[in-house]
């Protein structure tokens, strides 16, 4: 009978661990996603990529590229936190908070546009998002 207590405390040991790690390896790689994304927040570097990519760096596109990868970052973090709460690693509180900051967010049309750009269609977090925004008037 111990044997058996001390197997089954093995396994349901084993799998936190297995659920922890997953959670660090995914919350390292939106930590490195989220800095890059900020890094062509610079406007150096956001006139650079802009040049790179062919196109004239104005002082509009290089405003709408900081916007952009600005962006790309934040929904960078508001996926993380609704991966962590999806493995049971985030409590109901922080999830009614990450849902109330998303809906803060998403009732701004620039937000809102760039979720439409940068959103994954068929996955659990754009269903999570655009469900949110479905039921939130657009602010002028």
């Amino acid at each position: 009978m111990a044997v058996t207590a001390s197997l089954v405390y093995l396994a349901i040991q084993t799998h936190q661990a297995t659920k922890h790690t997953q959670a660090l390896i995914r919350q390292g790689r939106v930590s490195r996603l989220s800095e890059q994304s900020l890094a062509a927040t610079d406007p150096g570097m956001a006139t650079t990529i802009i040049l790179a990519n062919g196109n004239e760096a104005t002082p509009e596109a290089v405003r709408r590229l900081q916007f952009s990868m600005y962006c790309l970052g934040l929904f960078y973090g508001f996926q993380d936190s609704f991966n962590q709460y999806q493995a049971g690693l985030l409590g109901e509180d922080m999830f009614k908070q990450l849902k109330a900051v998303l809906s803060r967010t998403l009732s701004q049309k620039g937000f809102r546009a760039e979720w439409q750009n940068v959103r994954v269609a068929g996955t659990k977090f754009a269903v999570f998002v655009d469900n949110i925004a479905a039921a939130l008037p657009l602010q002028q």
